[in-house]
This record gives C-alpha cells, structure tokens and sequence, in this order.
C-alpha cells in the first residue's frame, strides 16, 4: 500500500513594514490542504504561504479585523 504524499510548507507573518515577524511549519497532503491552514492564521498581519522557494498564495487580513485589534474595539 502506497503512503499518502506529506509537503513541507512555511507560513510567513508578514509585519505592517513588509519584513517577516514570524512563521510557522504546516506539513500538509497538498497544497489546497495548506491554503486552509494558511487562511485561518490571518489575524492582523498578510500570511504568505510558500512551499521551498515557490509563494503558493498570500492572504490579506479583512481591514475591520485590522482596525478592531488596533483600537481595541
């Protein structure tokens, strides 16, 4: 019986000045598998998703989540 293929993928938090501020190790079945798990780390800051030196997707935040943790409310 034939494993289930594994990809290694990096999501990078991308900081208001455009330098990474962190990132995160997601070993996913393919790639549509890792653009969820990207998507739910979007918090305030854009999450690039990359697999070795190839950008699969980049995810924006929704600006009323930018605004509400920057003002509190």
């Amino acid at each position: 019986m034939k494993m289930p293929a594994i990809k290694h993928y990096r999501a990078f938090q991308i900081g208001p000045d455009g330098h990474v501020s962190g990132s995160i190790n997601l070993v996913c079945g393919d790639d549509e598998e890792a653009r969820r798990e990207a998507a739910a780390l979007v918090l305030i800051h854009r999450i690039e998703l990359w697999r070795l030196d190839k950008r699969i997707a980049q995810f924006e935040p929704v600006p009323e989540a930018t605004h509400q943790a920057a003002t509190g409310h």
